[in-house]
This record gives C-alpha cells, structure tokens and sequence, in this order.
C-alpha cells in the first residue's frame, strides 16, 4: 500500500461512525498486545524473466475480522507487513487461482527438456542431454539457486494474501539493502531461496571450454551440429573404403556385335561366343602341343611367352578331339589336341559360381563319353562347365624301356593323366576369368574318365587343385605291377613298330602307332560274363602304370592311408567322394542284338557257360531273373556294382548310388533297363525322358548331384546306401554283392578301366 492510500486511510478515520470506530480501537489494541516474537509465515515469489532485479510487492492483507489495522513496522528488504486492509470478497478465488499456478510452474519444472535434433541421439555428446541439466557428477539433481531473504521470527496468521495486480504497488528494495540483510546472520530473519540465473545458463555454458561443458553436461546447439557433422564425414569415409575395396573389372563384360565375349587366361585373351543364354568358349589351348619332341612326354603347361599367342585368340569353334579307337573300331581325332572347352552362363568376378569338371571316357583307348557340357543346365543350375580332352590309347599311356631311359629317374607312361594335371593347373588359374569360382571345383568322371578320376586322387600334386569327387560306374582295378614289368607287357608294341630308339618313335606318323598298337589292347569285356576258361583273364591288360612319378603306390593303399590320417586330424588330403552306377550297367546295343529274342533258355545257357554258373549254379536265379534286364544287372553287378560295393565299405567309407532300372526304364523304349550312362545323362540333360517315372527320376538325379556341387555333400541323412529311381531311397544291403563276394567273383573280374 503506497503512502497516498496509508494517510487517505488515517483521514477518513474522522467520517466513521462511533461503533466502527470502537470495533478498530479494539482490533488495534490487540493487535499492540500481539507477542513481538512471532513469526510472520510468508511467501515471496520472485520473477527473474522479464523484470529484472528482485521486486517484492508489498500490499495490504486484511485480518481475521475482517478490519484494516496498521503495521507495525515494515523491515527493509522488500517485506510485506501487516497494515490496515479491508475485507476482500474475492480472496478464495485468488488462493485458487495461486494454488493452480503454483501446480503449472512445478509440472512444468518436472517434465524433461525434449532436444530438439533428436536423429542426432545416438552421438556420445548427446547422450549427456537426456538426463537434466542440473544435475551433478553423481547424477543427483542439484538444488535451484535461491536468494536468501530472512523474515522475522514473528508469526502473524493469515496476514499474508495474494493480492490482485491494482493493489501490488509496494515500494521496492534494493539489491544492495538486500545483500545487506544477507550478511547479516543475527538479525533473527528466516532465508528464502528465489529462482534465479536459469535464463542466463545458456549464455554462460557459451564461454566455458569444450572440456568443461562435457564434464558439467551443459552443452550448446553447435555441440550437436559438430557432433553431426563428424558423424555425417565417418559415414562418407566408410562408404568410400566399401566402394574401393569393391572396385574392379566390371561385374559383366560387354559383348562384341551383340554375340561374341571376350575375357583374358594366363597366356592372352581369348573371344567366344553366346549361344542358347550361355557364352561357349571351344578348344583353349592348356598346354603345350604334344607333338615332336613332346611326344610320349609329360604335359608341358603354357608358362612361357613364346607358346603363347599375340592378340584375341578365337575361341567359337568346336576343335578336334584326341586321337583314338571308337567302339566299331574307327579312328577319330588330331594329335595336337590338348584344348579344353567351357561353357559358363556369366562372364564376371562378382559371386563365381561352382565348376564341374567333366572327366569322359568309354575307355582309356578311346571312345565318346555322354559326359558333355550343357548350355541348359550351365544356366538353369548355376555352374560353369570345364571339358578338358587328353591322350589316350598309346599316345597317353605306352610305357617302354626306350621312353623311360630319356628321362631321370627312369620313367614312362601315364602321359593323360599328365594332361588331367596340368587342365585342373589352368582351371585353377583362370576359371575366376570365367565367371567360376577357383575354391568350388567337383570332378566328374565317367566310366575310363572316372577311373583316371579316381587315380587322381592319389596324386598328392593333384589333390589340392580340386575340392570333391563325383565317380560314374568307375574301374576298381587299379595298376600293381611295377614300371618294369609293364614295360616287357608293351614290347609287342616295339617289335611291330619296328623302332629301337626314342627318336624313332617321334618321327613315324601319328597313324603308324595307331596301326602299330595291338589289337587285344583295345580289347574290353564289361558287357560279357566271364568265361569258365579264364582266356579273357589273359588278355585284360592296364594302361595306367605305377610309373614312380605320379603314381607310386597302389590306390588302395594311398586311400587307406589318407583316410587314417583325415581321421587323426594330421592331413585334410581325402577329398569328399560320391560313387555310383546303374542296374544294368552291362547293357550294350551289340548285346542285345546278338540274340533277337533273348528267352530264358537262351539267359540260362549263357550263364551256365560262365564262371558264375560253374561256382554258383543255381541259387544265381534267386537274385536274378532269366531275362535279358536280369542276365545284364548280373553283368553290371559282377563288373561294376557289386566292385563298387566293395570298395567303398571296406577302403573309402564313401557314399554309393544305384540307379534302378524302375525310374529310368525307357532306354529301350520303355522296358526298364537303367543302361550305364543314364545317371550322367540325366545329371546333364541328355537323358530321354518322355514318360512321367523318367521325369522324376532326372529331378531326384539332378537334385542329388547339384546339391552335392554346391554343398560338398549329399541332402538328407548321411547313408552309405542311396537306391535313386523316381525318389531318394536308402538301401540297407545287396544280397547278391553279398554272394558275389562270397564266391570271389568280386572284385576279381570287374572291369579293368
């Protein structure tokens, strides 16, 4: 109450009437006979915002009575005391009005402060700014600063009122007569904490170093923006460390006229053509031509300049095959042949693909294998196919005391599986050119090539350029007698080539050691039972020899011996392998167009002429039928099947397949026989499959080798036992292997290569 109202207030006194003038004497003697040593309870709410210094507002409070009353006395530091106040009949609505502001101002003291770039949370810096920022180091919040300001030790009930914004017209003291007060600690006053310094908080976190501002948790805007900013420059940088380490030759070359693919091998790039969805690369040459002085020697790779060629080699035509012996006994192909074909759906280095090595051959002196590349299924199973050709009948294995003597140690023979070496160097090499992967490589061997396969295998320069093994109705007699002992087998050769020095050989015509190679050499019994006079036991003979250098040690024992020491962890040499054949692995068109109606008088003549009907007799037909289907599965199980059988559960341990004459009859026009190529023509395609059994049974076919190509084992369970006709179906036993071995007709009579 200002000074004006005070005296307005004293001289109207003299207007009152005489009972109103008695009820305030009485009122203000009360009030003098009111103890000094009470305390007054007040509240004083400071604004520090907008008003600047301190500013209490004294105004007048009206008693229990309801009657003005003067103050006593009105200390310094901006105090309110009681006076002389009328009766306010809108006081309960102010108390509530008070009590709803002072509820806002603590709901909004209690709710978080929410940051503005929030996307920027995850920085360490912004990781201080979700706790409040008064808080200490211990994470306690910290008290707000407060003015102290000391009351009398008086109390003066319900003197003190919120009075509304036309009586707050009290005088204001100042700071100095306040911090006054404040150092006065005996002065019988109460301290008052009142807010101050939060609107100046920012402004001051503004001047104190980086440092300072992490330890005390107050941070500015620009820390964040610099925070993002460092976060922004680490997201650019690893983006361009991903970028360059990824940085190469295009994902997919381009084509030339639309057709032809160039890529690039260890000795020069070479062009090939796209056909059927897939590019076809033909006859690359891997070696050196095995002509003239390299004749009867080793496969040499191309590691010198001076063998390769200048320029883009052309590589869109099919070339020649080796020189060899078909089954009616014609000759085909060129010496200089040592090429290999591959065919591949992508032409980059981004996801390689895994590569099959199609190993083929009828025999080892000639003969066209099934085992051809598909352009289908180079596309529809994702792998690159690789076709290597080598040499073979005496090109790729005559072995002689005048080739051995030009060499040290002394050594010959065995030249294909040279040519095998030195192809799966070059694969290793330059598949990744081809859109294959180096580290993927399965080997399938067929008949004479799965023999040479199998060979491979023991050759510890060989075993780390491929990673598994897939063999085909493969031979399980392998070559044990020593280079000498070969070497007088082969003088037939000499004496008819009439040549008694090394440069005698070379020089004499390709077609001269074609005619000069014996004709019991070329001669095979894989569709025949054997015979009571053992005459065909005499003429079997082996092209591979143990020559000293590739091969040292008989198969069995090399297998057994890596499969000891893949068990006792010391070497990881045994590469996984998968073994199978057909049911009727002895059907051949000649056979069966021998007799033209084949009874069961005719099957059980022809057995009984045999070695089987001499030792078995009778009990043979409770395995097999007098049919022709079952004179040719007692073929197929005495040559092949049952050989198989044997090994792979007594020296490999390796998984075997047979396919059943139920899913894949229809070689013969439907009559159920499983003949020896129907598994690999059926892993590529080749199979006719016109009815609906055959269709499934190249589904489970291909589902078996594929998997195997891409996993490195087979699907399902592990069995050692796999019968493959129109499904997948573990075999516990074959009886009939079981007699057969019994009897020793297995493994003594099974084919050679």
């Amino acid at each position: 109450m200002s000074t004006l109202d005070i005296n307005k207030v004293e001289n109207g006194e003299d207007n009152k009437t005489p009972d109103k003038k008695q009820i305030e004497a009485e009122e203000k003697e009360m009030m003098l006979k009111a103890p000094d040593n009470e305390t007054i309870e007040a509240a004083t709410e400071i604004k520090t915002e907008n008003e600047g210094p301190v500013k209490a507002a004294l105004s007048g409070d009206v008693t229990e009575q309801g009657r003005e009353v003067k103050p006593k006395f009105i200390p310094i530091g901006a105090i309110k005391m009681p006076g002389f106040f009328t009766r306010n009949s809108d006081k309960c609505k102010q108390e509530e009005d008070a009590n709803e502001k002072d509820g806002e101002e603590k709901t909004d003291e209690s709710k978080p402060r929410r940051h503005r770039l929030r996307f920027l949370h995850t920085c360490p810096f912004t990781q201080f700014m979700h706790h409040p920022p008064n808080e200490n180091e211990e994470g306690n919040p910290e008290p707000k600063r407060r003015l102290n300001i000391k009351l009398p030790n008086v109390k003066y009930p319900k003197i003190f009122q919120r009075q509304s914004a036309k009586d707050q017209e009290a005088t204001l003291a100042s700071m100095e007569t306040l911090e006054d007060k404040l150092d006065t600690p005996t002065d019988g006053m109460e301290n008052v904490k009142l807010d101050g310094g939060d609107a100046e908080e920012g402004k001051v976190a503004t001047k104190l170093p980086l440092k300072e501002r992490i330890r005390q948790k107050k941070f500015i805007i620009d820390d964040i923006v610099v925070c993002g900013l460092v976060l922004l420059v680490l997201l650019v940088v690893i983006i361009g460390i991903v970028i360059g380490a990824r940085a190469g030759p295009p994902a997919e070359r381009p084509l030339r006229l639309g057709r032809y693919m160039t890529t690039i091998t260890t000795c020069g790039p070479v062009e090939g053509v796209l056909n059927d969805g897939v590019y076809n690369f033909y006859s690359i040459p891997y070696a050196a031509p095995p002509v003239g002085e390299k004749r009867f020697t080793y496969a040499q790779p191309l590691n010198n300049i001076s063998m390769c060629w200048n320029g883009t080699l052309e590589v869109s035509q099919r070339g020649p095959l080796c020189l060899q012996f078909l089954e009616n006994n014609t000759i085909i192909g060129e010496e200089d042949c040592l090429t290999l074909d591959v065919v591949t759906p992508h032409v980059r280095y981004d996801s390689p693909l895994p590569v099959v090595v199609l190993i083929g051959a009828n025999s080892l002196s000639g003969g066209i294998s099934p085992a051809q590349p598909s352009a289908l299924y180079a596309r529809t199973k994702e792998v690159v196919f690789v076709r290597p050709n080598f040499r073979l009948g005496s090109f790729g294995f005559l072995a002689l005391d005048i080739l051995s003597n030009t060499k040290y140690p002394p050594t010959s023979g065995n030249y294909g599986l040279s040519d095998l070496i030195v192809a799966l160097q070059w694969v290793k090499h330059n598949i990744k050119h081809f859109g294959g992967d180096s580290q993927s490589i399965t080997l399938l061997g067929h008949r004479a090539g799965a023999t040479l396969t199998a060979a491979l295998t023991t050759v510890k320069s060989a075993q780390k350029l491929f990673s598994r093994v897939w063999l085909s109705s493969s031979s399980v007699i392998y070559p044990t007698k020593p280079l000498d002992q070969a070497q007088k087998d082969n003088e037939p050769f000499k004496q008819l080539s009439k040549c008694s020095n090394v440069d005698c050989l070379r020089r004499i015509s390709a077609t001269e050691i074609l005619s000069t190679t014996p004709d019991f050499w070329m001669t095979r019994y894989f569709d025949s039972l054997p015979l009571k006079d053992s005459s065909q036991s005499s003429t079997l003979r082996s092209w591979l020899v143990l020559d000293g250098d590739l091969l040292r040690v008989f198969a069995n024992d090399s297998w057994a011996e890596q499969k000891k020491a893949k068990e006792t962890g010391k070497e990881k040499a045994f590469k996984p392998m998968v073994l199978g054949t057909t049911q009727h692995s002895g059907h051949t068109e000649l056979l069966k167009k021998k007799y033209l109606n084949w009874t069961s008088e005719i099957v059980e003549r022809v057995i009984n002429d045999s070695v089987v009907g001499e030792r078995l007799g009778a009990s043979v037909f409770t395995h097999f039928n007098k049919t022709y289907e079952g004179l040719v599965e007692l073929i197929g199980a005495i040559r092949t099947l049952c050989p198989l059988v044997n090994l792979t559960q007594t020296v490999l341990g390796a998984p075997l397949y047979v396919v059943l004459g139920s899913g894949a009859g229809g070689g013969l026009n439907g009559s159920g026989i499983a003949d020896i190529n129907a598994d690999v023509e059926a892993i590529l395609g080749t199979f006719d499959s016109e009815m609906p059994e055959q269709r499934r049974f190249m589904a489970a076919m291909q589902q078996l080798f594929y998997y195997y190509v891409w996993h490195g084992h087979l699907p399902g369970p592990e069995t050692r036992l796999i019968a493959i006709g129109q499904d997948l179906l573990p075999l516990q036993e074959l009886p009939a292997c079981r007699l057969l071995i019994e009897k020793g007709l297995v493994p003594n009579y099974a084919n050679i290569d």
